[in-house]
């Protein structure tokens, strides 16, 4: 696990978050958080923004702000990445289930858009360590470790980049 503060450049950080948080940014409804052992997650989802899936550019943007942090991450090949916008009321538990993106190895990154007092707890030798979601931190990780969300109350609604990757 590595975390990197201030992860982008001020200003593109910026744009980016603002591009994000405030504009007119298109959302689609994920209905489970998280799919364990063919068990759904007991919650009402979370939203998500697609800029790259299936071996292809989903989005406008991903010229300017995900090919600097693309290569900031030293990727290879991405196979997946996506901006998610998590309510706090969509979550019935206090907690999710821990999960791996991906069965074969790669890497997860997380690039935090907002400060809450959300963020990823990771099971790493049986522990958990909690990973505060504050703005511009890219937490980087193996794809194999368990992780989860942990949601956000204040203020209700986390956001973040989600990077799969080789």
């Amino acid at each position: 696990m590595k975390i990197i503060e201030n992860f982008l450049d001020k200003s593109l950080f910026k744009e980016l978050q603002k591009l994000i948080m405030q504009s007119e940014f298109s959302w689609f409804q994920r209905k489970n958080t998280t799919l364990i052992d063919n068990k759904v997650s007991e919650d009402l989802g979370y939203f998500t923004h697609s800029f790259f899936n299936n071996n292809q550019i989903n989005c406008s943007h991903y010229d300017k702000f995900i090919i600097p942090i693309l290569t900031k991450l030293n990727c290879h090949a991405p196979i997946q990445i996506r901006a998610n916008l998590s309510p706090s009321v969509f979550f019935i538990k206090d907690e999710i289930a821990f999960h791996t993106d991906y069965k074969y190895p790669c890497k997860t990154s997380i690039l935090y858009v907002n400060t809450c007092n959300g963020g990823t707890e990771l099971k790493i030798n049986n522990e958990i360590q909690l990973v505060k979601a504050e703005e511009n931190k890219m937490l980087i990780f193996d794809s194999s470790i368990e992780h989860r969300s942990a949601i956000s109350k204040k203020p209700e609604f986390k956001y973040l980049i989600n990077f799969n990757y080789f």
